[in-house]
């Protein structure tokens, strides 16, 4: 078996066909497709089962409830594929995702490929095409540090297997990809991209990043602490350090602190004190040369955000919305 596709699933009954109808079409044959029915309480499995009785590559494992990256662990487990892919359950690939990504690791050698996404409505339609910025199509982090300021998410990518030795997912926190990611891309010495869109990142309003809960955000601290120190264990932390700090910017002072703005709970004044005190930890944190490269729109946040003016970055957003 070439490549395992794992994919957690939790009560994503209205979302789960058009995923799995995706994997279904693939051009790619040597896949063993491994589903995680993460204690769902909803149809879910019903829908699973549809396609286990008809493909015979499709398993499923049931297991209680372990989030999002226990899942994926569990998967791991199970996984006897040379390189492991992971989709989450509410999103959908091109039919020839697996075929194409695949031919680039073994053309290349890759320990990674990456591939460009477009993030779409519930209903399909297209709001915008992420594609990944590199400088040349194979590449490691030690070639380009700037890579690591692409999109952390863990779907996306096909990666060699052995590079999750000895690691593992985070289960039950947010932010498990940001823990996990730059961890991977340490460790591998090529990474291929591939110029397109092959992922469809579903924008729905009960998804983990739209979650009310804005207090769940400090746990992008615990996340940071957690990748600082493995940058450090492996003695590249002092090399990679102004690279680390910049997604503090981005994912902290930027994205992290808006999200909390625009969001709602009594908690959210606390919580948005919390990732101020945590930013002013890390000296010289606002002098980092990659600010420069910063669009102007992601600038004028950062301004805001860094004087709490938070209410103007929410304004921001909300307007930008409504011209889009």
């Amino acid at each position: 078996m070439e490549v395992s596709l794992i994919i957690p699933v939790y009560n994503v009954e209205d979302y789960l066909d058009k995923c799995l109808q995706s994997v279904e079409k693939q051009t790619c044959k040597d896949i063993e497709v491994i589903i995680i029915n993460d204690g769902s309480t909803d149809n879910s499995y019903e829908i699973v089962k549809k396609y286990i009785d008809r493909n015979e590559n499709f398993q499923c494992y049931t297991i209680e409830n372990r989030g999002l990256g226990g899942a994926r662990n569990y998967g791991l487990e199970k996984a006897s594929g040379e390189y492991v892919c992971f989709l989450d359950s509410d999103d959908y690939i091109d039919s020839g995702c697996i075929e194409t990504m695949l031919n680039q690791a073994k053309k290349n050698k890759s320990d990674i490929v990456v591939c460009n996404c477009c993030d779409v409505t519930e209903d399909g339609t297209i709001i915008s095409y992420y594609k990944n910025k590199y400088q040349k199509e194979v590449t490691n982090i030690y070639e380009e540090p700037s890579i690591l300021f692409n999109r952390v998410s863990a779907w996306g990518k096909l990666y060699k297997k052995e590079l999750f030795h000895e690691l593992a997912f985070v289960s039950r926190e947010w932010y498990e990809d940001m823990r996990m990611t730059p961890k991977l891309f340490l460790r591998a010495k090529k990474i291929t991209y591939i110029d397109n869109a092959l992922f469809y990142y579903v924008q729905r309003s009960g998804s983990i990043m739209n979650n009310s809960k804005v207090e769940r955000n400090i746990e992008i601290i615990a996340a940071f602490d957690d990748l600082l120190t493995y940058f450090q264990k492996q003695g590249v932390y002092a090399q990679f350090k102004e690279v680390l700090e910049y997604l503090i910017i981005e994912h902290v002072a930027v994205a992290g602190i808006t999200r909390v703005a625009l969001g709602t709970g009594y908690k959210k004044k606390e919580t948005l004190s919390k990732l101020q005190e945590y930013l002013e930890t890390i000296p010289n944190l606002y002098q980092n040369s990659y600010i420069k490269s910063m669009d102007k729109d992601r600038r004028v946040i950062l301004l805001f955000n860094k004087n709490r003016l938070y209410w103007l970055s929410a304004l921001c957003i909300k307007m930008k919305k409504l011209i889009r």
